[in-house]
């Protein structure tokens, strides 16, 4: 407990004394600070925001394009490659609905 109470009594003698008088001017002086730089503060801090919000409304407002069936695309990527004089057998084999 000596230990204890000698720190104590230690950090209280190397604290710095103000009195209310100085604490009061402080409040009031980061106050008038806080308050002049608000304004281009919080402007610089929503642009960040306002650009992700653009780019969002941009991509969602994009047309998509419909989703062919798996089987369509198949056939058509089969076609586009076939050549059609070597593989005649083969274009045969296709049904005239995927043609």
């Amino acid at each position: 407990m000596k230990d204890e109470e000698k720190e104590e009594r230690l950090v209280s003698l190397l604290a710095a004394r103000r009195s209310e008088a100085f604490w009061a001017a402080q409040r009031a002086r980061i106050t008038a600070g806080a308050l002049q730089k608000s304004g281009p503060a919080r402007a610089w801090l929503l642009a960040p925001a306002a650009a992700a919000a653009a780019l969002l409304i941009v991509l969602l407002a994009k047309p998509r394009l419909p989703v062919p069936a798996p089987e369509t695309v198949v056939s058509t990527a089969f076609l586009e490659h076939l050549d059609l004089l070597d593989d005649m057998d083969v274009l045969e084999a296709v049904s005239e609905e995927e043609l």
